[in-house]
């Protein structure tokens, strides 16, 4: 059978083809940067002819962008997996404290939670400053834990046995200026945001980026999730105290509407 053939076969009225969809735009999520088409119909062991009409299609959508042969996800597809990852991460009860913390600092408020491997941080929700000059993130953006201040807030509260099987595995890479550099310098970290209930991270995942974060609890005593406040970092560290308490103001309404009974952070 031919590529002709196959992409009859694989036509609209066919039930595969909304499942190839979904591969596609997996592979190309994936693999993060842009894709030629034989590599992709390579992976996806799929034919050239059929892959091509599937990925004009989604181009047309802005599912997918094509430039000079290469093929990665759209603005399409990076909202819907930011809508995705909102309505399974995000409850009922945190925007309202999102919005007001955002309003009072009037910078960029994130909400981060784990990736399904739990050595990620995903971005789950974003209000972006209204200063001009702001730091601007996607949500559904993932980064590693050990990078930023919201990443290592979950970390300082994962339970100890997974947190110890983390810090014998990560390899930590520079991604700017003021990233951690070593495993110990990662445990000190660590063990003073437990002490504070604060974490403060200035270059640790983007150059000129000042972040801080606090630990979101849920019923369970649990931290699934840091709530944190980025700033370009010549303008946040001269607000940390106020940043500091609006947060963990927020923090706590955000731990109460979860569940959370105890005392707020449990320090």
């Amino acid at each position: 059978m031919d590529d002709d053939e196959i992409s009859t076969a694989d036509s609209d009225a066919n039930p595969r083809s909304p499942l190839r969809t979904v591969q596609v735009l997996h592979a190309l999520a994936v693999a993060g940067e842009g894709v030629r088409l034989a590599d992709l119909a390579a992976r996806l062991a799929l034919p050239k002819t059929s892959l091509f009409r599937l990925l004009r299609a989604l181009e047309q959508g802005g599912y997918v962008t094509s430039v000079n042969g290469l093929h990665e996800v759209g603005p399409q597809a990076i909202r819907l997996g930011a809508a995705l990852v909102h309505n399974r991460e995000v409850p009922n009860g945190v925007r309202p404290a999102m919005e007001w913390l955002a309003g009072q600092c009037h910078e960029t408020v994130i909400l981060g939670t784990f990736d399904d491997s739990r050595t990620q941080i995903v971005y789950a929700d974003v209000i972006e400053a209204s200063n001009p000059l702001r730091f601007s993130i996607k949500p559904g953006l993932t980064k590693p834990l050990y990078s930023s201040a919201s990443g290592q807030t979950l970390l300082a509260w994962m339970p100890p046995a997974q947190c110890a099987r983390y810090l014998e595995t990560v390899q930590l890479q520079r991604l700017a200026a003021g990233t951690v550099q070593s495993v110990a310098a990662l445990k000190r970290r660590l063990k003073q945001i437990r002490a504070t209930g604060l974490a403060v991270s200035v270059d640790g995942m983007f150059d000129g980026v000042y972040s801080i974060a606090v630990p979101v609890f849920d019923a369970n005593g649990q931290v699934p999730a840091g709530l944190s406040i980025s700033a370009p970092s010549t303008r946040g560290a001269q607000h940390e105290a106020r940043f500091a308490t609006l947060l963990k103001k927020a923090g706590e309404d955000i731990s109460r509407a979860l569940g959370f009974t105890g005392t707020y952070p449990p320090l």
